[in-house]
């Protein structure tokens, strides 16, 4: 049966690992996805690192969080320990704090002979979505601000990837994203459950008194966000509370747990409802949808879920993100 299953954000960028035979400059004689090595043993860095002859010898060149990754030439054998991270360009944006989230695009290579391994959000897809602090690279952004673009080199696993080795890194971070809707507020139909923000941004949900549970799924745009459109597929990082319409009780939310969720928008990973209304929708959106057993979970909840049986449930989500 298909649960609201919701993947864990990624703390650090390892689905380089999944890029080793990605097309582009410099990938040419990539082949199976690297394995760890015994470097893995290494402890990741807790600080920013700091600049050094070697990451200053790295050189890219391109559009910043363009469409194509920058050309990046470092002579290969260069070796850092501890890591090396210096700003080849420097942004003008918003400095980035623990707890913040940041969509990060970058390259990886081999230090030892330059080896391109992989690349996210440049011309493979779009920037991955990062949280800024504790180890590995989430040290590195919480000393970066937006429009930086960052070379480091250094233990993969220093820097936070599990490839093996030395690796030279070179990341554009794009964006910080918001913990909550920024999209322009939209009427509500009283007819629906009514919903009402927080400061935090976190929704208060309130089942309208002696209106039944609607017989189709419902979607409502509570705030239009105008950034990038959520299609099937993609990847998501939302915040989202449920609640069981007859009771108007919470069975599930990432307000509670401290952070948003990423998962991949598909029917396959999710349930039908869930998929209904957020395909379509844009980046910076706070989406109402009431979901029939249909298509939610039906007669088979999972147990201690707090989802009775047959029961129709009440999502609002916001669109943080896409990637």
């Amino acid at each position: 049966m298909k649960r609201l299953r919701l993947l864990p954000i990624a703390i650090v960028p390892a689905v380089v690992l999944g890029l080793a035979a990605c097309s582009g400059a410099g990938s040419e004689g990539s082949s199976a996805t690297p394995t760890p090595s015994a470097s893995a043993t290494v402890s990741p860095i807790t600080a920013c690192p700091k600049p050094g002859d070697e990451s200053d010898s790295i050189r890219a060149a391109g559009k910043f969080g363009g469409g194509k990754a920058p050309i990046v030439k470092f002579d290969a054998g260069l070796s850092a320990t501890p890591p090396q991270a210096t700003k080849l360009e420097s942004g003008k944006g918003a400095a980035l704090d623990e707890g913040d989230y940041a969509q990060v695009s970058y390259s990886v290579y081999e230090a030892k002979d330059a080896k391109k391994l992989g690349t996210v959000g440049f011309d493979e897809g779009n920037p991955q979505v990062l949280s800024v602090g504790g180890t590995g690279f989430g040290a590195l952004l919480a000393c970066s601000k937006v429009g930086d673009r960052v070379a480091a080199v250094g233990q993969s696993a220093a820097l936070g990837f599990n490839t093996g080795g030395e690796i030279v890194v070179v990341a554009d971070v794009v964006a910080q994203v918001p913990t909550k809707a920024d999209g322009t507020p939209q009427d509500q139909d009283p007819k629906l459950p009514t919903v009402k923000d927080k400061a935090s941004g976190e929704p208060e949900i309130t089942i309208p008194d002696g209106v039944k549970a609607p017989s189709k799924t419902e979607v409502e745009v509570l705030k239009q966000g105008d950034g990038a459109t959520i299609a099937d597929g993609d990847t998501a990082l939302v915040q989202y509370k449920g609640v069981v319409y007859s009771t108007g009780k919470e069975f599930d939310s990432s307000w509670s747990k401290g952070t948003p969720a990423s998962f991949t928008v598909s029917e396959s990973a999710l349930i039908k409802g869930f998929v209904t209304g957020l395909v379509g929708q844009k980046v910076g959106s706070q989406v109402l949808i009431v979901a029939t057993p249909e298509d939610a979970y039906g007669a088979n909840p999972q147990e201690g879920s707090g989802i009775p049986k047959n029961a129709t449930l009440v999502f609002v989500v916001d669109v943080l993100a896409k990637g």
